[in-house]
């Protein structure tokens, strides 16, 4: 028999409230982290027609339609929350937002190996690797005559590779979108392997066509904001040249005003020029410095105007490059947990293929050793926990059960591994 230890996990459904400043109160584990397909119940007290389920989309948003798209991919139930109650304050629609989340349904957990029913199961908090082996048929019997059994095993594995690597392509083409976005590229450079595949597949080149698109609206978008942004201070830098002949033009005025009153003065100290008339131009010549006092405070304002665009130029870009880069990150993270299950899968599938012939073959002076591991992503890394039946699982986990048929008295043989031969995303 195979020795395992024990790895405890603690997950619960995380409902929390929140408040104003996003406060709020939270049941079971807080540190579960939402991912792309979970499915979500959110109330909002002050817009019960708001209440209802939610479904992550593929891109780790949900779409809320008074405040628009809210992204709670990698966020726990708490932020989610948080994240909602301020969309609601910034956008105007409320000040007082509270808000309730709970996560009804997780990611999947996987069973293979040898079980009677490997497969995809939906996860409920608590479930231990017990009650997912019992899900999945309990343990594998070679002495039960399981050809039709095996084929209809081998028929759901197909459908989980289809379903796999058609996530896989999607998120494979995410990624070069966004690789294309952060760039300001006017077209995706995809892989190879996209671009083969999207020339066999239609539902492969449809979601090509489809990453272009966005592309193309996100870039123009920004483009144009971009754009009129800069055009704005243009008109600002006329606005100053304009003020500036302004002053040239108020200086000469000033120059020969005061030339006037210096002759003046002088006719005037010889009685030959009457006081009003100097008076006049004095007036005159202040009149024209405290015009150029306005001139210079309209230069300022044009000038700090100036500054003002060009902090909203910066801004946009680094709002929209930091978006881009977080999605690109969960992208990616979503990439290697694909990458797992499709080995997984294929993996199941040669070990359906090797035991069909061998399903008739004496059992007789043979015992039995069963190892059971869990796969798990953690950090962004895949780890391999050695499990108990006790062990609790995790949503996304991957459960291994492997049983050994050993004759008696032989030495224990390793499993040999296998090659996977996976779908690959462009590495742009």
């Amino acid at each position: 028999m195979t020795r395992s230890a024990l790895t405890k996990g603690i997950l619960a459904i995380a409902t929390i409230c929140g408040c104003l400043l996003g406060g709020a109160t939270i049941a079971g584990a807080a540190d579960y982290l939402v991912r792309a397909e979970d499915k979500l119940r959110i109330k909002i007290f002050q817009f019960p027609e708001l209440t209802g389920e939610y479904t992550v989309s593929t891109r780790g948003t949900i779409l809320i339609p008074p405040i628009g798209e809210v992204a709670v991919a990698g966020s726990s139930a708490i932020e989610i929350s948080s994240e909602i109650s301020q969309s609601f304050i910034k956008a105007g629609i409320s000040d007082k937002p509270g808000a309730t989340v709970e996560v009804l349904e997780s990611r999947p957990i996987y069973v293979v190996g040898d079980v009677q029913k490997p497969g995809m199961y939906t996860y409920r908090p608590g479930v231990t690797v017990l009650h997912a082996i019992s899900l999945a048929g309990g343990w594998f019997r070679l002495n039960d005559p399981g050809l039709m059994r095996l084929d209809r095993d081998a028929i759901a594995i197909k459908g989980d590779l289809r379903h796999l690597i058609k996530r896989y392509y999607q998120l494979a083409a995410h990624r070069a979108r966004l690789n294309a976005e952060l760039a300001l590229r006017s077209d995706i450079t995809f892989s190879d392997d996209l671009t083969r595949k999207a020339q066999e597949d239609p539902a492969v080149a449809e979601l090509l066509s489809e990453e272009r698109s966005f592309l193309s609206i996100n870039v123009d978008a920004l483009t144009k904001q971009i754009d009129s942004l800069v055009e704005t201070r243009k008109l600002y830098g006329q606005e100053i040249e304009t003020i500036t002949r302004q002053i040239n033009a108020n200086k000469a005025q000033w120059k020969s005003v005061e030339t006037e009153l210096n002759d003046v003065k002088g006719l005037a100290g010889r009685g030959l020029a009457t006081n009003v008339r100097r008076m006049t131009l004095e007036r005159l010549l202040s009149q024209i410095e405290m015009t150029e006092q306005g001139y210079q405070t309209m230069i300022l304002h044009a000038r700090q105007n100036i500054s003002q665009t060009e902090q909203k130029i910066f801004d946009l870009k680094a709002d929209r490059d930091k978006k881009l880069s977080a999605d690109l990150q969960r992208t990616r993270l979503d990439l290697e947990e694909v990458a797992v299950k499709l080995e997984t899968s294929q993996n199941l599938m040669h070990e359906v293929q090797f035991m069909r012939p061998n399903l008739g073959s004496s059992l007789a002076d043979v015992v039995e050793g069963r190892s059971i591991t869990i796969g798990r992503m953690q950090d962004g890394k895949s780890v391999t926990i050695d499990a108990e039946e006790n062990t609790e699982l995790y949503p996304g986990d991957v459960l291994k059960v492997e049983k050994g048929v050993i004759p008696i008295g032989a030495a224990t043989r390793d499993i040999p591994e296998r090659n996977l031969v996976k779908p690959t995303a462009d590495q742009n």
